[in-house]
């Protein structure tokens, strides 16, 4: 199961990665520095460290990003 029927569902792994895919959307680029994920989803109200790492975590899992110090770099199109 993706998201727990007890779990606020902005706060979810796949609520986060779909702010994730927004911001690359955004910004018309294939990467961005996980200083300026971090950044913008604090303006979505997204402000722990593990809700970060979890959106990260299904979207690497899922094939979508790659990670290369300090860039995240989107995938597929």
């Amino acid at each position: 199961m993706i998201i727990n029927n007890n779990e606020n569902i902005k706060t979810s792994a796949v609520y986060v990665a779909s702010l994730i895919l927004k911001e690359f959307t955004k910004h018309k680029g294939k990467r961005l520095t996980i200083f300026e994920l971090s950044a913008a989803l604090k303006k979505q109200n997204i402000k722990h460290y593990r809700q970060l790492f979890f959106g990260l975590a299904l979207l690497y899992g899922t094939g979508i990003l790659e990670f290369s110090e300090p860039y995240v770099y989107i995938l597929n199109d």
